[in-house]
């Protein structure tokens, strides 16, 4: 009953109380009754106030015989307001639950945030150690040419200090013979000095050839000193060539320290390496690379290409695509399975083109008399859990058996809103469903009388 309906009944119902209240009394007054000792206008008052009662109680009792939702409303109050504060209750306690879930999906929005950050960090720290274990190796190896420019070096040093050696022994040994040249002159000159004083005229004779021998002493000594001077150059060029190779010892003595420490760094960095390897690893088995389309004609090459392409958007060098064939039409959700080599290696999940439903199908129902909202919700969940359960053995992937949204199931139990009784709901589809394709569904309520033994209906209640 509507508000202006009962505002009119009670209006008529007042206007009657007053009239028969006063055709009432003015016959009782007429009569002269007397009730209680009263006088007849006092009995004919207590006449019409009786009378009023009773047509009050009379109309009361025929208001609640007439509408029974009245009657059920006005009898059932403390028990509806008993349900309504266990409904604010329960309200409040599905918002804190709400929010709690908004508080998890932000918390896990921020980490897979955080997760996209240091995965670009880690491939950027990747990127810089390759570029610098390059450097070390092109280093290590102009280090390696430098030390065997030094050791052919070397090796030419210790030749021509073998040549030098060599040299200075054989004029170690013409200094020697000229000494014995010297000292057989020498000795000669001692022998004429003897015959001179022996003989004067010998003496006179000989002068002469004395002058001649001095000269080729002085001679003599001058070659003994100019040999001096070259064997003290070549001790001089000796010991400079011994400093060179000492200096050279020394830098070839560095340059294998820096090569130790360069290498012991190119081990750290390929321990890091395979710390950000594993990382990397961990990272790119969970990663969901999506859909893709294939056509009648179309295969693994177009596979490969888009899992190519997707995979160098998210920063690697490529795409290795794993074993198996694939035929279209049909649909393909690609996923990550690891990384070799800087490439992505990527398997695939084959779904066939096929129409699992026709459009205005049942995928499930159920009968249920309507209560509070929790219930009604419960009710829905469960139909969408078989819902989903025919679309994934229909040969649908688990990305696209998502039904219901919220905003779904909003529409579900806005749609059971204000009614009362038993109802038969169903999750019904909007549209021809294709395995390809993400499906329609919407809760609906079906026609016939409630009960399982009624088969799929046709006709909607209205």
């Amino acid at each position: 009953m509507t508000f202006w309906a009962l505002l009119v009944l009670i209006l008529l119902l007042s206007a009657l109380v007053a009239y028969l209240g006063d055709r009432v009394a003015k016959w009782a007054g007429k009569r002269h009754y007397r009730l209680f000792g009263l006088r007849p206008r006092q009995t004919a008052t207590l006449v019409a106030v009786m009378t009023g009662v009773g047509i009050a109680l009379f109309s009361y009792l025929g208001f609640l015989l007439v509408f029974r939702e009245a009657r059920e409303t006005i009898l059932e109050a403390q028990a509806i307001r008993e349900e309504r504060d266990r409904l604010k209750g329960e309200r409040e306690a599905l918002l804190r639950a709400k929010e709690a879930m908004e508080a998890e999906a932000a918390r896990a929005l921020s980490e897979l945030n955080a997760l996209r950050v240091e995965r670009k960090e880690l491939l950027k720290v990747l990127e810089e150690a390759e570029a610098l274990k390059g450097r070390l190796v092109a280093e290590a190896r102009g280090l390696q040419a430098q030390v065997a420019a030094l050791g052919k070096e070397k090796a030419w040093l210790q030749e021509e200090k073998a040549r030098l050696a060599a040299l200075l022994s054989q004029r170690e040994a013409l200094l020697a013979e000229k000494e014995r040249a010297l000292a057989e002159r020498t000795r000669a000159l001692k022998a004429l000095e003897e015959a001179l004083r022996k003989t004067a005229a010998e003496k006179k004779r000989l002068e002469g050839e004395k002058g001649r021998l001095e000269a080729d002493l002085a001679l003599l000594q001058a070659r003994l000193e100019e040999a001096r001077r070259e064997r003290q150059g070549l001790e001089e060029e000796l010991s400079a060539l011994r400093g060179r190779l000492a200096e050279a010892q020394r830098s070839l003595a560095q340059a294998e320290g820096r090569v130790q420490g360069l290498l012991r760094q190119a081990e750290a960095l390929a321990g890091e390496r395979g710390q950000l390897s594993e990382r990397l690893l961990r990272l790119s088995e969970r990663l969901y690379l999506g859909e893709v389309r294939l056509g009648a004609e179309e295969g693994r090459a177009t596979l490969e290409r888009v899992a190519e392409r997707r995979a160098l958007l998210q920063g690697f060098r490529g795409a290795e695509l794993l074993e198996g064939e694939v035929r279209g039409p049909g649909l393909a959700v690609l996923e990550g399975a690891g990384y070799r080599d800087g490439r992505l290696l990527v398997r695939f999940r084959f779904y066939p083109e096929k129409k699992a439903f026709a459009a205005g199908e049942v995928l499930a129902s159920a009968a249920f008399r309507l209560s509070t909202q929790a219930r009604h919700q419960e009710v829905l969940e469960r139909l969408g859990e078989e819902a989903r359960r025919r679309l994934l053995e229909a040969g649908f992937p688990p990305e696209y058996a998502t039904f219901p949204s919220p905003e779904e199931l909003a529409r579900g139990l806005a749609l059971l809103q204000g009614r009362k009784g038993v109802v038969r709901l169903g999750v019904v589809a909007a549209k021809d469903l294709w395995t390809t394709e993400r499906p329609l569904l919407a809760y609906q309520l079906l026609g016939g009388p409630p009960g399982p033994e009624v088969p799929l209906p046709t006709q909607k209640v209205p």
